[in-house]
């Protein structure tokens, strides 16, 4: 299973997906009191002071944990090779809108505070995260062609 190359690409897909729970995504840095705002999984929270969120992203929670969920379980599948084709195109489907809803949250969080953002390197991980999840729909249709191909020469 783990010898295999669309594994190692589908769990290096799930590692850069889940750096989400430790990092935050944007800063925001207000020039009038030079307070620092970070956005991440726990919402728009100051650098200092109170831990209340500014702004509440769960809907950011449940799309991470729905595309952790069905990642694991594709790594899992690798005897069902048409299955995991099918999982991993809802993957990078569901990776587009987690980008999209991250650009969302943070022009909100931007207008909210009245200031630019400042993108983390980890804004661009859901990209990267949906090539690999074709990466690795590529090597499970050459997996699946050369069953079917031993199969007939029987």
């Amino acid at each position: 299973m783990i010898q295999r190359l669309q594994t190692i690409y589908l769990l290096a897909a799930v590692i850069l997906v889940s750096t989400f729970y430790l990092f935050p995504s944007a800063s925001f840095i207000i020039d009038q009191d030079m307070s620092v705002y970070h956005l991440s999984i726990k919402g728009l929270i100051p650098d200092v002071g109170s831990q209340k969120p500014l702004l509440r992203v769960i809907p950011l929670i449940f799309l991470l944990s729905t595309i952790v969920f069905i990642s694991i379980t594709t790594i899992l599948l690798f005897k069902r090779r048409m299955l995991q084709i099918r999982l991993c195109i809802i993957i990078i489907g569901l990776l587009v809108g987690l980008q999209g809803l991250l650009y969302y949250y943070i022009s909100v969080s931007a207008h909210q505070l009245g200031c630019k953002a400042s993108y983390s390197i980890i804004f661009i991980f859901p990209i990267i995260s949906a090539i690999l999840s074709y990466l690795a729909i590529r090597r499970i249709a050459k997996d699946e062609a050369l069953v079917r191909s031993s199969d007939r020469l029987r």
